[in-house]
């Protein structure tokens, strides 16, 4: 008393009486893990908090034996503090090694390599779960970007293009090793704005971070990023004050589309961070030498009698059986070990096959060649797979979704089976504008593909199978089926989406199967509250989803036993 939420802070206050609770302890913010009985069942301390005083009160809860589980959560803590100990950096949940980091100066990325931990109970022991893991950082600030996309005359940004490239994104401070998600964009004011400190005080920006981390902040003009903090469940209806960040601190995270795209930085970046089962392993073999040989290490184990076996936990794998597949009047064994057995699906007809008699091509006049082009491969893959295709009305529109909506508006008809559209980039907004008109306003399967993916004449008639099975899909259609073994089963299918970004309602999906073969289902999706993982509306969902023949005759004949 009185109350502190911030569990650095209560771990300090709590710190100052070290020498009553003992070297050996472990405090999560609330509980308080001691290997023995303080003399009191109830102790009450006094700790000082910038000359404040606060009241700290000790009382005994229950014992634990070594092997209950509300022990794996304190021996996650003291996992985590041995990784602190061992100079690993926490960013987000997991921890990394910058000492160890590798650059890539050609490419402006720097790699931090580091651990994903987890203790937990495996069976008859308790088991320490690592993976290898790595934080991909770009040597670019936010400020950098800003920067770059500001008018060379007018020496102003532009608002809304900085927006689009930022707001959703990752960003690391170097000062606390800490992320945040970028929310939004406060260009009203700047680093030389004041704020009140947890104590009251007013300070701005540039005092504060040269005061708290030693760090100066040079252009004095800049916006200020908005983060809303970290989203969490249990915090959903919890107001809390937006945290303003510099950009001229904050490290942008991950790939652009541009790295992605190109080939020299996915390879280098790949050869790094795609480990093989073999380096995997002795990355972990050298952080469990380093917890053996790490003299601090070794002293904390020691003082709660715990040690780590040397050895790798061994279990024997298993081998899947052949999977049958039939597609058409064909079967073929698909065995796990090949993963490559779509060859095969592309020498015989469909299972299920709908012919294309009423359909549109729509391409920017920039990209007739590449339409053509496709229009060509499909004539002929499609025989192959038993598709009877009619010529497609071709359609010419400009580069924008206002025109390509224009166009569908006043040649999509009832008899229209499939819209295809070329688009000439990978713009998410004319993708998303086009979907929407033809999934909410005008609902019509379609099928979109980016004009230079089919600029690659040895791939295109691979590509344009792939699409002639996509389409022939959203058209009702079944390209194969599988032997389940199973007789009149409903396959379900659940999952929940969180906007983590806009903190908007969260979305539950449903799919379950309506036929024996699994190649028809249903879907419903349910809006539920932000951060709500429990589906409400399921028996709403069960109750809607249509059943199979045969699995209405097994429910006929459960209702009359």
């Amino acid at each position: 008393m009185p109350d502190i939420e911030d569990g650095k802070v209560r771990s300090e206050l709590l710190l100052q009486h070290k020498a009553f609770i003992g070297e050996c302890h472990i405090f999560d913010g609330s509980s308080l893990l001691l290997p023995h009985k303080l003399l009191l069942p109830k102790t009450e301390l006094v700790s000082l908090l910038k000359n404040q005083v606060v009241k700290l009160t000790i009382e005994f809860i229950s014992e634990l034996s070594p092997n209950s589980p509300d022990c794996l959560r304190y021996y996650n803590i003291l996992f985590r503090r041995i990784l602190k100990q061992m100079n690993l950096k926490q960013v987000g949940r997991n921890y990394y090694n910058k000492q160890e980091a590798t650059e890539f100066f050609d490419h402006k990325l720097v790699i931090w390599p580091g651990y994903v931990t987890s203790i937990f109970e495996y069976e008859t022991s308790i088991t320490l779960c690592a993976d290898v893991n790595h934080k991909l950082l770009r040597m670019q600030t936010a400020y950098d970007l800003i920067t770059g996309l500001r008018d060379p005359q007018t020496r102003k940004e532009d608002v809304e293009q900085v927006s689009k490239e930022l707001i959703g994104s990752i960003v690391f401070t170097l000062y606390n090793n800490k992320t945040y998600r970028v929310d939004a964009i406060n260009g009203e004011d700047n680093p030389r704005t004041k704020f009140k400190k947890s104590g009251g005080a007013e300070i701005t920006f540039v005092d504060y971070y040269r005061e708290q981390y030693n760090t100066e902040v040079t252009d004095l003009t800049q916006p200020l990023l908005i983060s809303k903090g970290k989203w969490k469940k249990s915090q959903q209806d919890t107001p809390h004050k937006p945290i303003m960040l510099v950009p001229e601190l904050c490290y942008l995270t991950g790939l652009s589309d541009k790295m992605r795209k190109d080939y020299r930085v996915m390879r280098d970046l790949a050869l790094h961070m795609r480990l093989d089962p073999e380096r995997r392993q002795h990355e972990l073999r050298k952080l469990m030498n380093t917890i053996q040989t790490n003299r601090e290490v070794q002293r904390e184990l020691q003082l709660w009698d715990l040690k780590f076996d040397t050895n790798f936990v061994s279990f024997s794998g298993r081998i899947l059986k052949e999977v049958r597949i039939f597609q058409g009047r064909r079967a073929f064994d698909s065995h796990p070990q090949f993963a490559d057995w779509s060859r095969e699906t592309r020498s015989g007809p469909l299972l299920n096959v709908k012919s294309l008699d009423h359909w549109l091509i729509l391409y920017p006049t920039r990209n007739y060649g590449a339409a053509s082009s496709l229009v060509q491969s499909l004539r002929k893959v499609t025989p192959t797979m038993g598709i009877a295709m009619r010529e497609a009305k071709m359609l010419e529109v400009s580069d924008t979704v206002q025109s390509y909506t224009t166009v569908l508006e006043n040649h999509v008809s009832s008899k229209t089976q499939m819209v295809l559209c070329v688009l000439s980039s990978e713009k998410k907004d004319l993708y998303d504008g086009i979907k929407q008109y033809l999934c909410v306003k005008c609902p019509t399967p379609s099928q979109c593909v980016v004009a230079r993916t089919l600029d690659k004449p040895q791939t295109l008639m691979t590509i344009a199978t792939k699409i002639a099975q996509q389409m022939n899909c959203k058209m009702g259609g079944a390209l194969w089926k599988v032997e389940t073994g199973l007789q009149n089963a409903m396959f379900i299918g659940i999952d929940c989406f969180h906007d983590i970004v806009n903190r908007r309602k969260s979305i539950a999906g449903f799919v379950s199967s309506i036929n024996q073969e699994l190649t028809q289902w249903f879907s419903q999706c349910i809006f539920q509250e932000s951060g709500q993982e429990l589906v409400n509306g399921l028996k709403t969902c069960l109750e809607d989803a249509p059943l199979s023949t045969e699995q209405k005759l097994v429910a006929v004949q459960l209702h009359s036993l």
